[in-house]
């Protein structure tokens, strides 16, 4: 393995880079700096400040010396700081409660080692990015229930003693509505409804994790509405708290489907309006 030269450029410090990247790609090396002031004793902001004095110092001034400090001892402080910041215990954590991730991390660990480290990095970004997109796409609508004596509606089955309302369907989504589980979101929600016996007379949308709507979700909301109107169901959304997905309620006519008085500050507030029980 060939280990590149320290950078003389401001913010760049020793790196380790395989062979076909070593002449052309410089890593910042903020862990390096932190470990070698941590381990020299230094545990204020004058210590930082210190230590990027004499980086400066060093990159302003100090080229020439640096042109004689052998490639293995820059080699060696880098594997110093290497052994100290991998934690096995912690990957062994990740591995025992989320096997998903540890493969994640795994594979850019891999990738990073076996690869030029520009290519490295964007494989580890793209998993990351890959993974959200999956969870994203895998959440599903949910039926809420009341908790006996209060006004929470909680996820079926978390309670061992629930609440519902015969003529009343609430159901959660907790994720933003994006064009990604739009789909799922619309086929979960009106199987949800039509599953309900006897048919409710009111459908209430727990958005409280409803970060974002975008335009092909919104559509779906709007299909889902319309189903309802269809089978002459009342529909309502409570706890939308997100700025964002109040705005595209706007923006996408959502709100004109919806009709006044039918966004609700909590489910319950929607229920007492809104149920023929309330």
């Amino acid at each position: 393995m060939h280990w590149a030269p320290i950078a003389t450029s401001s913010g760049s410090e020793p790196a380790i880079s395989s062979p076909r990247s070593a002449a052309h790609s410089p890593i910042n090396a903020s862990p390096p700096r932190t470990a070698v002031v941590a381990e020299a004793g230094g545990a204020s902001q004058l210590a930082a400040l210190a230590a990027a004095f004499i980086v400066l110092a060093l990159a302003l001034w100090g080229g020439a010396l640096l042109a004689h400090v052998p490639q293995a001892a820059l080699a060696g402080v880098l594997l110093f700081v290497a052994q100290r910041i991998f934690r096995l215990g912690d990957m062994a954590r990740i591995a025992r409660e989320a096997p998903l991730e540890f493969v994640l991390v795994a594979l850019t660990a891999i990738a990073i080692v076996l690869l030029p480290i520009q290519a490295g990095v964007a494989i580890g970004i793209g998993l990351s990015l890959l993974h959200g997109v999956w969870m994203t796409t895998h959440t599903h609508p949910l039926e809420l229930h009341r908790i006996p004596g209060t006004t929470v509606w909680w996820p079926a089955g978390a309670s061992p003693h629930e609440e519902t309302q015969e003529d009343v369907a609430v159901i959660g989504f907790q994720a933003p509505l994006l064009f990604a589980n739009a789909e799922t979101f619309k086929t979960g929600m009106i199987a949800a409804i039509d599953a309900r016996r006897p048919q409710p007379q009111l459908v209430v949308l727990e958005a409280s994790g409803i970060a974002d709507i975008d335009f092909t979700a919104a559509q779906a909301l709007i299909d889902v509405i319309n189903h309802c109107k269809a089978a002459k169901i009342r529909f309502a959304i409570a706890r939308l708290e997100s700025v964002r997905a109040q705005s595209a309620l706007e923006r996408f006519g959502i709100l004109a489907e919806l009709g006044s008085g039918h966004l609700l500050h909590s489910v319950d507030e929607a229920v007492r309006a809104l149920s023929s029980k309330g």
